[in-house]
């Protein structure tokens, strides 16, 4: 009965032990599969990111060569002059449906711009602390994403170089992208999607929150680096606190996360964007189907229950054959003994009758 008990209670923890590793299996198969998938939505998202920035990397290039714009930065601009400018990159601003287009002298000094009506206007102020502007100086094009010192409205701003007839630095076409229409079609999913620069601070998220917390610790340089240019200007940059739960390959992990909304679990999925030198993130919260993981772990338990049933067979077809030789030797053994006992006993009579 104890032995019994015993074997009845190992069949139960074997099944039991089947079905978990079974149920592991299929959580950590649906998870890499889910992962594979968030990297294919990934690159999409990246692709329209992208094509967004092309639409636009040429414009500045393009009003660069505008004679009319070349001809305002030889001299001092006059009022009539500055309207005129004004008025026609508002023109054309909304007829390339960018955000923002700005002229700066070769000082920096924005002497025309695009949202001249506004309070928030750019003319008059001067940019030439962005890095951008002396990107275009020395090496003809710029480009910087940082909130507007104005406006306090983020943006890319890409500048190209204008320049006279012998090549002698003018000052600079700049031309700012806003992405709140990307960040609004990004919000129709479910995925949290996130834009981190070289330094590890998130400056795009499609849900609140998220924006300008920090990948990495920042080091002296940096936080020198980001008051001198106001990348980032009066925006609090908080760590965002994470750990690596399981790694799938070098841009793909389960990450548990102490995000805006508390602590949770993501597929995190980065996506580096060379041209730009920024990192595009996916976090999606993992989706295992409780059906599947119950189907696998009951299909381990069945099997392990199977192969039991097959063995205690296999072993009780054993014992029985083995009972059966035993009997059959045993039946050999005594028919060989009265056989035996057989012929003593007539060889005996034999002897009596030949005596007699």
């Amino acid at each position: 009965t104890l032995r019994l008990a015993l074997y009845t209670l190992l069949i139960i923890a074997g099944a039991a032990l089947a079905a978990t590793l079974a149920m592991r299996h299929a959580v950590r198969q649906s998870m890499v599969e889910d992962a594979g998938r968030a990297n294919q939505q990934l690159a999409l998202y990246a692709t329209s990111l992208h094509t967004l920035i092309e639409r636009y990397r040429a414009l500045p290039a393009v009003l660069a060569l505008d004679p009319e714009l070349r001809s305002a930065l030889k001299g001092a601009v006059s009022p009539e002059q500055q309207d005129a400018l004004n008025r026609k990159l508002e023109k054309i601003n909304g007829a390339a449906e960018s955000s923002t287009l700005e002229l700066l002298d070769r000082t920096g000094l924005a002497v025309a711009a695009s949202n001249w009506r506004l309070p928030s206007s750019y003319v008059g102020h001067n940019y030439g602390f962005r890095p951008y502007f002396n990107q275009t100086r020395t090496q003809g094009t710029g480009r910087f994403y940082a909130v507007g010192v104005t406006s306090g409205i983020p943006g890319y701003f890409l500048s190209s170089a204008v320049s006279d007839d012998d090549g002698q630095f003018l000052g600079a076409m700049v031309v700012k992208l806003e992405f709140p229409e990307l960040e609004r079609e990004w919000r129709q999913g479910s995925d949290t999607l996130l834009v981190s620069d070289a330094r590890g601070i998130i400056f795009i998220a499609n849900q609140p929150g998220w924006r300008y917390r920090l990948l990495k610790p920042l080091s002296d340089s940096d936080h020198a680096e980001l008051k001198s240019t106001r990348q980032y200007d009066k925006q609090p940059l908080t760590p965002l606190g994470f750990q690596s739960l399981r790694r799938f390959d070098d841009n793909s992990d389960l990450t548990r996360v102490e995000g805006p909304d508390g602590k949770a679990d993501y597929l995190w999925e980065s996506l580096p964007l060379t041209t730009e030198g920024w990192t595009l993130h996916l976090l999606r919260r993992p989706q295992v189907a409780f059906e599947d993981s119950r189907n696998a772990a009951l299909a381990a338990a069945g099997l392990w229950l199977t192969l039991v049933f097959l063995l205690l067979f296999l072993n009780q077809r054993w014992r029985l054959a083995k009972l059966r030789q035993r009997s059959r030797e045993e039946l050999e053994q005594l028919v060989e003994e009265r056989t035996r006992d057989l012929r003593t006993a007539q060889e005996g009579l034999v002897q009596s009758a030949k005596l007699a």
